[in-house]
């Protein structure tokens, strides 16, 4: 299956996750109006996520999205584990 989820951070950004998954999430594509430092970490991100079970829960997201050496700029480890439950969720 593939689903896309969504979240609008308070100051207006938005982050989007589609996910492919079955019992694990196969896939994950980030994007969104949000900045990352290095810009390269966005396959990193997307890298931590992927192989997980689709059961993972959220704080599990958070802790490893935070294991990437990045800086989320108009957005959090937390909104994008949120968008990720989101595509899983459907």
């Amino acid at each position: 299956m593939e689903h896309t989820g969504s979240v609008k951070v308070p100051d207006g950004k938005l982050v989007t996750v589609t996910a492919t998954y079955e019992d694990t999430i196969e896939s994950v594509t980030i994007t969104g109006d949000f900045f990352l430092e290095p810009p390269e970490a966005l396959e990193k991100l997307e890298r931590v996520i992927e192989g997980r079970p689709t059961d993972v829960p959220k704080q599990e997201l958070v802790d490893a999205i935070e294991t990437v050496d990045a800086e989320l700029i108009g957005f959090s480890a937390d909104h994008l584990a949120e968008a990720v439950r989101e595509a899983i969720d459907r």
